[in-house]
């Protein structure tokens, strides 16, 4: 086990916004430091330099020359898997990959084959996990402030795979990880629509069943103005609770009046990574996590493409939406 002093040099692959974001969050743990950057349109660089970070924009010549402990990933969505790959392969201890993990549930079944078997400790970018609001519904849940939780509403004015894909996430987070059993979902699509850069539906709506008994909706897209809300709803035996730009519940305890969700104490995600590398429990962001809210996702397109409910695990593991647009089935 690694000692519990040592400190972590990371490289970041990606330097637009989200990554220079990424680049601060990780800066903020106690021992790890960003020593080094990859970008291939060299992004930022002026920035970087003058703070002592040494720059590339080949992230492989990086990773040759650079000895490091944690890659931080932020490229583009449809580069996750190739340069995920491609960052396996070299000695590394720890690979954070920004959401999704890939546009296909192969790829994702791969990366995470790789990287077990090279002993990386792998995480996704699904940060509402440890996020305030979003994280402290967990442990109110925990904690049976509304009873035993029986349904899960999950709503985005955005696409399932660049956006949904963190309340997706937290359905299941809520839903304690639980295996899904089915999923029945459509999607609509009139004409070109792009998200983060890829093509992607303009509506989406899904409903899921969990192994533990809980029943989740997945609602994706824009209705009519204003936009709408990121939120997620949960119902349970005796209240409920609602979580976007603020967190309330009401339950019998508090005799049905709205009441703010108590803020917790929560664990920094990059932080929470080195105490995973260091022995302790495992991350709840963990790969394998981001792999089953991918399969969700997935499932619902291949659910629209067959017209028919979907048993989990998927047989499909590529990406349905892809696969009508080549065939002419969608715009």
């Amino acid at each position: 086990m690694p000692s519990e002093t040592k400190n972590y040099r990371a490289a970041l692959i990606g330097a637009g916004s989200r990554g220079m974001g990424l680049r601060d969050e990780a800066n903020q743990a106690d021992r790890i430091s960003v020593v080094a950057t990859a970008d291939p349109v060299e992004t930022n660089f002026e920035s970087l330099k003058t703070e002592g970070v040494v720059v590339y924009k080949d992230f492989e010549r990086m990773l040759e020359v650079e000895s490091v402990d944690i890659v931080l990933v932020a490229t583009p969505v449809r580069t996750h898997y190739d340069v995920a790959k491609r960052v396996l392969e070299f000695p590394i201890t720890a690979l954070y990959l920004e959401k999704p993990m890939s546009t296909r549930l192969w790829q994702a079944d791969e990366l995470i084959r790789k990287a077990e078997e090279e002993n990386v400790y792998f995480v996704v970018g699904h940060q509402l996990r440890y996020s305030p609001g979003w994280a402290d519904v967990k442990i109110l849940v925990m904690q049976g402030a509304i009873g035993k939780v029986e349904y899960i509403r999950a709503r985005r004015g955005w696409p399932l795979l660049t956006h949904h894909t963190h309340q997706t996430d937290l359905m299941r987070y809520y839903a304690d990880d639980s295996p899904a059993e089915w999923v029945l979902g459509q999607i609509h699509r009139s004409g070109s629509f792009l998200s983060e850069n890829i093509e992607l539906e303009m509506q989406a709506l899904g409903f899921v069943q969990f192994e533990n008994g809980i029943f989740g909706i997945i609602e994706a897209g824009q209705y009519k103005q204003p936009p709408v809300e990121n939120m997620v709803m949960l119902i349970g035996e005796k209240g409920e609770i609602r979580v976007g730009p603020d967190a309330h519940y009401r339950s019998e305890d508090t005799n049905g009046t709205w009441t703010p969700v108590p803020q917790f104490e929560q664990p920094d995600i990059f932080e929470d990574l080195l105490h995973w590398i260091e022995g302790g429990p495992g991350h709840r962001s963990a790969a394998r996590n981001g792999r089953d809210t991918l399969e969700i996702l997935l499932a619902i397109y291949e659910s629209s493409r067959s017209r028919s409910r979907i048993s989990l695990p998927m047989e499909r593991r590529g990406n349905a939406f892809e696969e009508m647009r080549a065939d002419g089935i969608l715009p």
